[in-house]
């Protein structure tokens, strides 16, 4: 029975490589290809995960690796070069057999797994999934005038999963998480809606947007778990600087050219 599970482990990567491959060649309809991979990916998760639908522990270890496989679909799509398509089909399909074989040894074989890492992992994932939503999200508003209340709702939606998930990865209390996932999603979708307006590109917007998801969901956490310090905040303050400047300088290089 354990070596089903571990073919399931393997599975995902596969089904997400060879998704990759056919919208590289073409052969087949993207959302057709987007669809059946997101149901067998869904269908091997579950499986792994023993089919336990009324916990929070299984939505939360098949909705986030889900999530960050279907997010970097938006982004494929929107890329011109056939080389860094391939550079990031290459390193979801890697991260996604990471973060599975993690919760292969979590479920599993737990004498195996390392504490905290899929806490870690998932909250890697969720700032990923965000940037990737974030540049399908701008790029639909920008290309095919998408409505703005429709992007944001489900840009809502989303945040709320992935705040709520990454508080209850962290071992905060359901009750005490989800004031805390909503106001932090509410106000990362004000920060969406308020970004869109800005003459940027879609890429440097999603990337200030995930960024900022990054630093809230560290304080928030921090904060329900009564660890956050001058510390703490100096060091989350400091990281978002630096990236910031990082950010500003691209911006600027961008448009010279």
């Amino acid at each position: 029975m354990i070596l089903l599970h571990r073919i399931s482990s393997f599975g995902v990567a596969l089904v997400a490589l060879l998704s990759f491959t056919a919208l590289l060649m073409g052969s087949s309809h993207p959302l057709l290809v987007v669809f059946v991979c997101g149901i067998l990916t869904s269908l091997l998760m579950a499986r792994l995960l023993g089919f336990q639908v009324r916990t929070f522990q299984f939505w939360h270890l098949l909705g986030t690796p889900l999530l960050f496989l279907l997010s970097s679909f938006g982004l494929f799509f929107l890329l011109e070069s056939i080389s860094v398509k391939m550079l990031l089909s290459g390193l979801v399909t890697i991260l996604l057999l990471f973060f599975v074989e993690h919760v292969f040894n979590f479920i599993h074989l737990p004498t195996k797994y390392q504490p905290f890492t899929l806490e870690y992992l998932s909250q890697l994932f969720h700032v990923l999934s965000v940037f990737f939503l974030a540049t399908l999200g701008f790029g639909l508003r920008l290309f095919l005038h998408t409505p703005l209340w429709l992007l944001s709702l489900a840009f809502f939606l989303v945040l709320m999963f992935i705040m709520y998930g990454t508080l209850w990865a962290g071992k905060v209390d359901a009750l005490k998480a989800r004031p805390y996932a909503f106001a932090t999603a509410l106000l990362i979708t004000e920060l969406f809606a308020v970004i869109s307006f800005l003459p940027t590109g879609f890429y440097t917007n999603a990337a200030f947007l995930a960024l900022g998801v990054y630093v809230l969901l560290g304080l928030s956490r921090a904060d329900a778990l009564h660890k956050l310090s001058q510390e703490v905040l100096r060091r989350y303050v400091a990281v978002f600087a630096l990236n910031l400047h990082g950010l500003d300088f691209f911006c600027l290089l961008h448009m010279r050219h």
